[in-house]
């Protein structure tokens, strides 16, 4: 699904009117679609409301504002309008206002009537956020910030109109007293507020409202983000025939694992044998070979030759090349150490394999010493970095990361021709062939523990050596591992939750998907 920022259903909408589609036409079409599912919701959960408080502000989320009143007075509810940013400015907004009036639906003026207008609130059964809109920016007035916490504090039905007020449409944040709703309307598509954090907390169960815009509008504009639904994800998962064999699915390499990190290695292999991957060979330094071996009992084992210090040794290469043209997709990097010899072994396969190699956690932190690395890569490559390894590539701080995800994540997949799963809050995939970013909205903090992201490295292997393209593997890959963490936390808790726990719920997961 794509996700519209601001200026971009700006466009649209211009579009869109310039082709028979009026402003007047969209407000109305805009306020119609809310109140039938304000109406919906009131009749399944609250059937004996009949008091709605719609918050209006001046412009042309306001204007929905009118419309909204205007239909559900019509319907029979006790609808009251609260002016809270002034007399409306501009014209469609101007004639919705006209149009209540003309039916004489209730209107108080909050600016002059304050105690009047937050009454009316404490008296509502369902309050509707038509404030701000999409073009929030800056601060809440201090002004106005008694009317927010009486919305806030009323146990009226919250519903939010297109994105909650004192929400940033386009970058997730959000002012503090902005409007928490139990529903929000997105009105023609979703934006990144609805599922990027903290502002998607506020947001509640989201509804997308069509309000006859064509196609055609939103294609001629062009857009770069998207995102999954569980339908989505659940149409690229590898379909299974009755007649297939473990031959059908695929075979991953997993070079993990060192003397002092064999559970890095144990959790992408496990995770990889949960995602369904006909034969999975954990490949790791011979001296864990008994921790591995009483661990991984579905999985094959191949020992290496390693250093002293317990972690693969570059005398391992001859006997990896031998093998590499068995395997679909290559797993590096998890519990790896960083070395000379790692670094060899990193570079051999990156030269010689074939298939997609998905490189995370060590095998990051050796690109970003030897960043060329790359450049003599035979094969697609996957990196999937935390925060602090994506600083260590681009050789910036963490906060110059976050300060901008989408936009660092997609530069560098372009720049050094990879396709990167920056990971965190929202989980970020871009391609160097796509122009299309892909924002995650499954997943939860209780993710925020060492080991979650060996599973992600090993389902997306697992999908890649099934035969998924790239980026749909690391798409799919990222959406599994958040829907089952969600699951996790649901049964466990987010503190309690371990990533073991994350490889179980995926049985659950799948099970969800395929029916």
């Amino acid at each position: 699904m794509r996700l519209l920022k601001a200026r971009e259903m700006k466009r649209v909408e211009e579009h869109a009117s310039k082709y028979g589609l009026s402003y007047q036409r969209m407000m109305e079409n805009a306020g119609a679609a809310c109140a039938r599912n304000i109406r919906s919701i009131l009749e399944k959960q609250r059937p004996s409301a009949r008091n709605i408080a719609v918050v209006c502000g001046k412009g042309n989320n306001g204007g929905d504002g009118f419309v909204i009143a205007r239909k559900l007075f019509e319907s029979g509810y006790r609808a009251a309008v609260i002016l809270a940013g002034g007399y409306p400015a501009t014209p469609q907004s101007e004639t919705a206002f006209g149009q209540i009036a003309e039916l004489s639906v209730p209107c108080v003026w909050y600016t002059t009537d304050r105690a009047k207008a937050l009454q009316t609130i404490k008296n509502a059964d369902c309050v509707v956020d038509a404030l701000f809109g999409f073009s929030f920016y800056g601060e809440i007035s201090r002004e106005l910030l008694p009317l927010f916490q009486e919305m806030n504090d009323s146990a009226a039905l919250k519903v939010a109109v297109d994105v909650p007020s004192g929400v940033y449409c386009d970058s997730g944040l959000c002012d503090p007293a902005c409007f928490s709703a139990d529903y929000t309307i997105a009105i023609s598509a979703l934006k990144p507020a609805h599922i990027l954090h903290p502002a998607s907390d506020h947001c509640g169960d989201i509804i997308v409202a069509s309000i006859g815009i064509p196609t055609e509008s939103f294609d001629a504009v062009g857009h770069s983000i998207y995102t999954y639904n569980a339908a989505q994800a659940a149409a690229l998962l590898p379909r299974r025939a009755v007649t297939a064999n473990k031959g059908d699915f695929g075979h991953l390499l997993s070079l993990c694992g060192s003397r002092r990190m064999p559970g890095a290695a144990f959790l992408a292999a496990k995770a990889a044998l949960r995602c369904g991957t006909g034969l999975v060979t954990a490949a790791f330094p011979k001296s864990i070979y008994q921790t591995m071996a009483l661990k991984l009992t579905e999985a094959l084992l191949l020992p290496l030759e390693e250093t002293p210090q317990g972690a693969l040794s570059a005398a391992c290469i001859p006997t990896l090349l031998k093998y590499l043209d068995r395997f679909s997709c290559i797993l590096i990097g998890c519990g790896l150490t960083v070395s000379e010899d790692t670094t060899e072994v990193l570079r051999a396969v990156l030269e010689h394999a074939k298939v997609p190699v998905i490189v995370d956690a060590d095998g990051i932190n050796i690109l970003a010493q030897n960043i060329d690395i790359l450049q003599n890569a035979a094969s697609p490559v996957v990196l999937t970095p935390h925060p602090k390894e994506m600083s260590r590539l681009l050789s910036c701080t963490v906060g110059d990361v976050q300060a901008d995800r989408a936009g660092n994540a997609a530069d560098f997949a372009e720049r050094q021709g990879v396709h990167l799963v920056l990971k965190g809050s929202n989980t970020v995939v871009a391609s160097p062939d796509d122009s299309r970013i892909y924002l995650n909205a499954t997943g939860n903090n209780g993710l925020s523990k060492g080991g979650s992201g060996d599973v992600l490295a090993g389902m997306i292997g697992a999908l890649a050596a099934q035969g998924v393209k790239l980026p749909q593997a690391a798409n799919l890959g990222v959406y599994l591992h958040g829907y089952a963490a969600d699951l996790a936390a649901k049964r466990l808790s987010r503190t309690g939750m371990l990533p073991t726990d994350l490889i179980e719920e995926l049985a659950t997961a799948f099970a969800a998907f395929e029916n």
